[in-house]
């Protein structure tokens, strides 16, 4: 890997099979053509976006030293939300309560990796699964005032982060998986 360059990368929590069917259960795939869903393979939280990365391997090895040293935490979805906002949405989201821990996690992730984010991706955390895009802007308050303070799914401990390589598509986003990054745990001598 080392050399490889990256086109449009990210790091991100996957969460498991049993929250990502909670999150299929969740969905009515209504015929309402102003959502474009995504798909289960496109169900993830992204922690940090990247862009073009050109030495993936300098990447995965800053990120494997810093959170090789981090504990594992809980993370669960819930709520919902939307970008810009829900009044004027275009994207329309799954929360993610964020214990303390986890905002450490990030904390740890931006600093073993900020060489390679570029100051205009210098944003603030949202940690979020997208459930889908909005042809054109719409007000989606109804939607996300249903789903406040809802549970969707169990929680689960996140024991690793993955770096994905996102490829645009007219279809939607292919994400192809880079590499896995371990948080501390048995597998890492903890």
């Amino acid at each position: 890997m080392t050399g490889a360059s990256l086109r449009r990368a990210f790091l991100a929590v996957v969460p498991p099979g049993e929250v990502l069917d909670a999150v299929d259960g969740l969905l009515e795939r209504s015929p309402d053509r102003r959502f474009k869903w995504t798909t289960r393979d496109q169900w993830h939280v992204t922690v940090q976006f990247y862009g073009r990365v050109r030495d993936a391997g300098e990447l995965v090895a800053a990120l494997r030293a810093a959170l090789g040293a981090v504990e594992p935490v809980t993370a669960r979805l819930r709520g919902a939300g939307a970008f810009r906002d829900a009044k004027r949405a275009d994207v329309f989201w799954l929360g993610l309560e964020v214990p303390e821990a986890f905002a450490d996690l990030h904390a740890a992730v931006c600093a073993a990796s900020a060489a390679f984010v570029a100051p205009r991706d210098r944003v603030v955390f949202t940690p979020h699964l997208t459930l889908a895009r909005l042809r054109r802007a719409a007000d989606l308050r109804p939607e996300v005032d249903t789903l406040e303070g809802v549970a969707v799914g169990p929680a689960w401990t996140v024991r690793e982060l993955v770096l994905f390589e996102s490829e645009t598509r007219r279809e939607g986003a292919l994400h192809h998986e880079v590499a896995r990054i371990p948080l501390r745990g048995p597998a890492n001598g903890a």
